[in-house]
């Protein structure tokens, strides 16, 4: 089972560097790598839905807000691959949004660690490399996050 799940976040990870390489081809100038992060955020700031639409991929967050706490429900529909609707669960800390996804995949419960840079255009996910560890899979140097892919989710 756990090759099914490695296999599955394998595809996901490989299909988001896709979609990054395809992503210069296009004019995004609002989602392109000089999307930085704000300095600070307040989390009464984030409730909202954020989306990203493209190149028959679709990634939606609905983002709420409990004190210091911030959880939503969180969609990824990329192209052809299986779809998976979970809960994200994290904390705001400086100008990033962080937290785990809850999800099912294939029939399997899965949880990975998340990190958003929270920008003045909206959310863009941090990619890196992970590790199956403490029950889900963990990024193994958040320091060498990327956040250059063009998928950026605008807030409605």
């Amino acid at each position: 089972m756990n090759r099914k799940i490695r296999a599955c976040f394998s595809m996901c990870l490989l299909l988001m560097g896709t979609q990054a390489c395809n992503s210069g081809k296009s004019d995004n100038s609002s989602q392109s790598n000089d999307s930085t992060a704000v300095e600070h955020v307040e989390s009464a700031s984030l409730p909202g839905t954020y989306e990203y639409v493209g190149n028959a991929d679709t990634i939606r967050l609905d983002l709420h807000t409990k004190q210091d706490s911030v959880y939503g429900q969180l969609l990824y529909a990329l192209g052809e691959k299986d779809r998976n609707v979970g809960d994200f669960k994290g904390v705001i800390k400086g100008g990033q949004l962080i937290g785990e996804y809850y999800f099912m995949s294939e029939g399997l419960a899965s949880v990975r660690d998340m990190i958003f840079n929270v920008t003045k255009e909206g959310l863009l996910e941090g990619y890196g490399e992970v590790e199956e560890r403490d029950g889900g899979f963990r990024f193994i140097d958040t320091k060498n996050l990327k956040f250059n892919h063009g998928m950026l989710l605008i807030k409605k």
